[in-house]
């Protein structure tokens, strides 16, 4: 029986292949969906009912934790894999996944959004094909080594993929708050491209934004991080210690401000005003966004501006032109989940 190797290692990874693997099921493609144990993931798997063989953990803060816990988790994977060999692999950037598929030449697939990733360095040469939304340029991707011809770009922006199939998601997490709020996600700040850096700056913007809105919905990563940032935040900031599915508080906030990526491109495609204080290179992705009028990036030198910056956003006048904007790009965009189960199955032929 044929079998796609799925892997899935943090929570847009997971909400980005659901639809897929569902969808390969359906037309009686066996799927293999791995995963690790990591406390942003174990959520999300279970709110998705993906069904997930877990194997080995997140490495953490340090670099010699994640090369360990790589290692360790590569042998994990072999093991499984030397009497249930799959036809065709996906990720969006597995260095174990890519390694593996090397070695026993399988055909890997990229599909990613990051081409900052420093994953990428270990991940694109390995790889078959490189599947990325139509705003990344090709450059982006040679310079890690692929060929322009490896390189596919779909007409979307990865959020599309879940954001079609809200109806779905609705009912199975949380309810936000019905009064106005404006809401903040905390960087990924243990993440291999950002190394401990984005809280100091997004507990400093709190305590700014905390100035200007009544309530302020702060969306934490990591257990603990409420309690550290609880004693240093004024009443009104609400800080959620556990992951949640970030689209209701997104649909519903006043204003987004995020640390990270993925809620910033949700946030710009529902039409919200956003705000992204990523703490590094602004990636080609929002980028866009930005040149699309959707996306203000600001930098610890603007924070003492965001009072103003805030305003404008919010006025009636940009807040409507944002969502017509957003409107108009979001119905020009394909379905990101056809257009790789497409690539998948041409290949498989």
């Amino acid at each position: 029986m044929t079998t796609v190797w799925i892997e899935v290692l943090t929570p847009k990874q997971a909400l980005f292949f659901w639809p897929l693997a569902e969808s390969l099921e359906r037309r009686g493609i066996n799927t293999l969906v791995t995963a690790r144990r990591y406390e942003q993931l174990d959520w999300i798997i279970q709110l998705l009912e993906l069904d997930t063989l877990v194997l080995g953990r997140f490495g953490g803060e340090s670099l010699m934790e994640k090369l360990e816990s790589s290692t360790e988790r590569q042998a994990l994977l072999l093991r499984h894999l030397k009497n249930k060999r799959p036809d065709i692999a996906i990720s969006s950037g597995s260095v174990e996944m890519a390694r593996i598929c090397f070695g026993l030449q399988i055909p890997h697939l990229l599909a990613s959004d990051s081409p900052h990733s420093p994953v990428n360095r270990m991940c694109v040469p390995v790889s078959t094909q490189i599947l990325t939304p139509f705003v990344i340029g090709y450059r982006d991707w040679a310079v890690w080594g692929a060929r322009r011809n490896s390189i596919l770009r779909y007409r979307a922006l990865d959020p599309v993929a879940w954001i079609r199939r809200y109806r779905r998601l609705q009912g199975k997490a949380p309810e936000p708050p019905e009064d106005e709020y404006a809401l903040v996600r905390v960087p990924e700040y243990k993440a291999s491209y950002i190394l401990g850096r984005g809280l100091t700056e997004a507990l400093e913007l709190v305590r700014r934004i905390s100035e200007l809105y009544r309530r302020v919905v702060v969306l934490c990563r990591y257990r603990g991080e409420a309690h550290l940032l609880r004693g240093r935040v004024p009443r009104n900031v609400v800080l959620l210690s556990r992951p949640v599915l970030a689209l209701p508080y997104v649909r519903n906030a006043a204003i987004v401000y995020s640390g990270g990526g993925t809620i910033a491109q949700e946030a710009a495609l529902l039409g919200k005003p956003t705000v992204l204080f990523y703490p590094g290179e602004t990636p080609a992705v929002h980028r866009f966004l930005q040149s699309k009028g959707l996306l203000t990036v600001v930098r610890p030198k603007d924070y003492v501006k965001i009072g103003k910056i805030s305003e404008h956003l919010t006025s009636s006048r940009v807040r409507r032109e944002i969502k017509q904007r957003a409107e108009k790009l979001y119905r020009m965009m394909e379905d990101p989940t056809a257009f790789i189960e497409k690539t998948i199955l041409s290949l498989l032929q």
